[in-house]
């Protein structure tokens, strides 16, 4: 077998630029090439351990685990032990996650490469084969582009999870409606007369509990504007429906229908809001595709200081 160091050292350096991007990317960390190229290399020169006998000692966990420090240090410097740590954490967790689709390229070109203990190498009768440079022009590209979306989809994901909530609705005294809310930071959307803040829901959630007259008209998408059928309702009813003007994209100016519950009790990082100080627009569409939230939550709602901390208490919003 003949083994050509040049091509496994490039290998490897390209795979440790890409691990090591992926690290400043998700940390929001802006570094200089040239630290990502000297990080990097050092990483690439490790491969070195396996042609030297007398080197065998430096294939330890110690020593990969001292390997990935030095990596983090000439890329990123030191600061705090804390942030230090934080950075040699993600840099592992970055690993981890590309180091999967990293391998799964590698087998799906059937390059003539071999992965031996963590390090790519490779044997062939010259400079490497078409198969072999294709890897590494394209397959590292892709790979590249795929783990950028594929942290960026991380980091969302994760941006939401933090702003996801438990919702509870009590409506005409007795009907609790339970459901998944996102904190929208966007949604300014207030009841323009008394500014009282309004949450978007999914109408579906209150099909059993809306008269059915109302509910089939918010389901058409009726134009309240023209059509005022829902003055048909009967008292009780009529005094919790609002006309809340917004605008969109699609439609222009429009009106949604809106209802007023008795109470809106919000659960986040366990603690508790209630407040009746509220309005629930009904959108006749599902809000997420994936059914992940049915409510969009409105900011006032947790940013004016209504959820307290103690998680034994619940604090009512006036």
């Amino acid at each position: 077998m003949t083994v050509y160091v040049d091509i496994i050292f490039l290998y490897n350096f390209l795979i440790d630029w890409i691990l090591l991007w992926s690290t400043t990317f998700v940390l929001k960390h802006r570094v200089k090439w040239y630290r990502l190229a000297i990080g990097s290399g050092i990483g690439a020169l490790y491969t070195i351990v396996l042609f030297f006998p007398a080197l065998s000692a430096l294939y330890t966990f110690l020593s990969k685990l001292l390997l990935a420090a030095v990596m983090i240090f000439c890329t990123f410097g030191y600061h705090r032990l804390r942030v230090f740590l934080q950075r040699l954490l993600i840099f592992y967790l970055v690993s981890f996650v590309i180091g999967g689709g990293l391998l799964g390229i590698h087998f799906l070109m059937r390059t003539e490469s071999q992965i031996i203990s963590g390090i790519v190498m490779t044997s062939s009768g010259g400079f490497g084969t078409p198969v072999t440079w294709l890897f590494i022009l394209v397959g590292f590209p892709l790979i590249w582009w795929l783990s950028g979306k594929g942290v960026r989809h991380l980091k969302e994901n994760n941006r939401k999870l933090a702003l996801r909530v438990q919702v509870e609705i009590l409506l005409m005294e007795q009907v609790v409606i339970t459901c998944n809310g996102l904190v929208d930071t966007g949604n300014q959307l207030y009841e323009p007369i008394s500014r009282t803040p309004v949450m978007i829901a999914d109408l579906s959630l209150f099909e059993k509990c809306l008269p059915s007259m109302l509910f089939q008209a918010v389901q058409a998408k009726t134009d309240f504007s023209t059509n005022s059928s829902f003055l048909e309702l009967d008292d009780k009813w009529l005094s919790r429906v609002r006309l809340i003007p917004f605008r969109s994209v699609s439609r222009g100016m429009d009106l949604l229908l809106a209802i007023r519950p008795d109470l809106v009790r919000i659960h986040s990082q366990g603690q508790t809001m209630e407040t009746n100080k509220v309005l629930i627009g009904l959108n006749p569409v599902a809000l997420a595709s994936d059914g992940s939230y049915q409510t969009i939550v409105h900011p006032s709602l947790i940013e004016s200081g209504d959820i307290q901390s103690d998680t034994n208490n619940t604090k009512k919003a006036i």
